[in-house]
């Protein structure tokens, strides 16, 4: 390396002065000691002009030869070609800036704090986090020391921004519908700490769409929602309208999947019926062949012997008009039946590729849900399920089922509406059946429920519930490397109940921040 006059540089974590005077070539190794040890580390040796010079604790001398050009030039092109050939590793790790978070507090699962940590991003994703976490040089440090930092929350049941969308087919998804410039509501949720929903469809009842996966980031084109997945499930509403209404939507849900049963047979018939087509065919191009060459023959035989009988003429004549007739009435091939995008998406249901999420909150609407679920095997999750206490032991012989609890806006204990037993989480952890919570709204009231809820269990945080939400997947649970949606907060979520995001960042983009003297959200 060439240097003009002494110049302070920082090689593998330690400042070093290298050079000593003008236009000065200088090389210089170092001992493998412990990073946390940066601060003592010695120079091993220097080597100035082509002389080896070794430092005060030891003696002697050498000479170190420059690199032939030509392997220069060789290390050189092999390293360009590593950096164009690998785009998205090796030169996001050279050149883009790490963002580092210093100074937080990290709550985890057994209860313990990780104090004055630092958090490191790069590439949108933490790839290190705890308090022996270094920040990389040229990083871009943002000082937030003495707040808590956690994974974004999870909403498994938002209707976010789908206030007048209403769908009754299939084939519609949640995202079709979403506002990604409705900032006003997205902000709000953001503040709330969710960073991530899943969008239900709206709907008269009945097949109302698919529930779409997405992330609250911001978008590079502008407005907010970056989708994960289109098809998480298939919704049914089982829930709208009067009891006679009801009874009505449950018939023509069961029709649908009938429909879809019976379509699949007639798939399957085609294809048995088109594998025969295709078979006779070779038949008959085999039978096309042959009689080819039976012509042929005939037609030697009759160069031969001129002077045939008019009744051999006749007869040939019509084993010629058969032949023909039989040419025509070669195999038929199969009609294929039209295609039908909604009966194919119930055919993902039938088949479990695809599980359903069926709102039902009364006894009677959770007992239809549970005779679909029985009658064609479904994957299910019960959106709602107030009553389900009424329906318990129905509900623990089901194998593919799990509850998606809510806290009603309306009151359950008057009217017409549905009943919730207050030791309802006990009751289906004693049989066995798992369940999760959702805002049932525009999420920014999911940590609120999730505290209502949490008072049925034994543990006092609800922090651990309100993480576990989305730990089933991959953007879920405690914070952890590869995350890529951080809250921080002011206050220990996991002991404060009256704890508040200050800032959201989602894929390494502050998406939200709390102004100064404010206390937005909805807790």
């Amino acid at each position: 390396m060439i240097h003009r006059g002494r110049k302070r540089f920082c090689f593998a974590g330690a400042r070093v002065n290298l050079g000593s005077g003008d236009d000065c070539t200088v090389w210089v190794f170092f001992e493998p000691i412990d990073r946390r040890k940066l601060p003592k580390m010695k120079c091993n040796r220097v080597f100035s002009r082509g002389v080896s010079k070794r430092s005060a604790s030891q003696c002697g001398g050498g000479h170190l030869q420059p690199l032939p050009s030509g392997l220069t030039l060789l290390l050189a092109s092999l390293t360009m070609l590593l950096v164009w050939g690998h785009p998205g590793t090796v030169e996001a790790q050279f050149f883009e800036r790490a963002l580092v978070l210093e100074g937080v507090h990290i709550p985890g699962p057994d209860g313990r704090v990780l104090e004055d940590s630092n958090i490191i991003l790069r590439g949108g994703r933490i790839v290190e986090l705890g308090p022996d976490s270094d920040a990389p040089m040229m990083s871009k440090k943002i000082k937030v020391k003495g707040l808590f930092a956690t994974a974004g929350l999870t909403d498994l049941s938002s209707t976010l921004t789908l206030d007048d969308v209403r769908s009754s087919s299939a084939i519609h998804s949640a995202w079709d519908g979403f506002d990604r410039y409705d900032s006003q509501q997205i902000l709000r949720t953001l503040a709330s700490g969710v960073t991530r929903i899943h969008l239900i469809p709206m709907g008269p009842g009945g097949i109302v769409g698919r529930v779409s996966s997405l992330s609250l980031g911001s978008r590079d084109e502008g407005g907010y929602g970056i989708l994960h997945s289109e098809d998480v499930a298939l919704c049914i509403d089982l829930n709208s309208g009067t009891p006679l209404e009801r009874i009505r939507t449950y018939e023509k849900v069961r029709g649908a999947l009938k429909s879809a049963q019976n379509r699949r047979e007639t798939v399957d018939d085609y294809t048995s019926d088109l594998e025969e087509y295709i078979e006779e065919l070779v038949e008959a191009a085999k039978k096309k062949d042959e009689e080819k060459d039976e012509e042929k023959d005939e037609e030697k035989d009759e160069k031969k012997d001129e002077k045939k009988d008019e009744k051999e003429k006749d007869e040939k004549d019509k084993d010629e008009k058969d032949k023909d007739s039989k040419k025509e009435d070669g195999p038929k091939k199969p009609d294929r039946p039209e295609r039908d995008p909604a009966a194919e998406i119930l055919l993902q249901v039938l088949d479990h590729e695809l599980p359903v999420m069926i709102t039902a909150r009364r006894s009677a609407d959770l007992q239809n849900a549970i005779d679909l679920i029985e009658e064609f095997q479904l994957s299910a999750i019960l959106r709602g399920a107030d009553e389900a206490h009424l329906v318990l032991e129905e509900l623990a012989e089901l194998e593919k089922v799990s509850l998606l609890l809510e806290v009603p806006r309306p009151s359950l204990m008057r009217g017409a509406g549905p009943r919730r037993d207050p030791h309802l989480i006990a009751q289906l952890d004693e049989e066995g059946i798992s369940w999760a919570v959702g805002s049932g709204g525009q999420s920014t009231s999911l940590w609120r429920s999730i505290q209502q809820l949490s008072g049925q269990l034994s543990t006092a945080s609800p922090l651990p519930l309100a993480l576990a939400q989305g730990a089933q997947g991959p953007f879920g649970g405690w914070l952890r490397r590869g995350a890529t949606e951080v809250v921080l907060w002011e206050g220990n979520p996991a002991e404060d109940p009256l704890a508040r995001p200050n800032r959201v960042i989602i894929n390494g983009t502050v998406v939200w921040q709390r102004p100064s003297g404010t206390r937005e959200g909805s807790f």
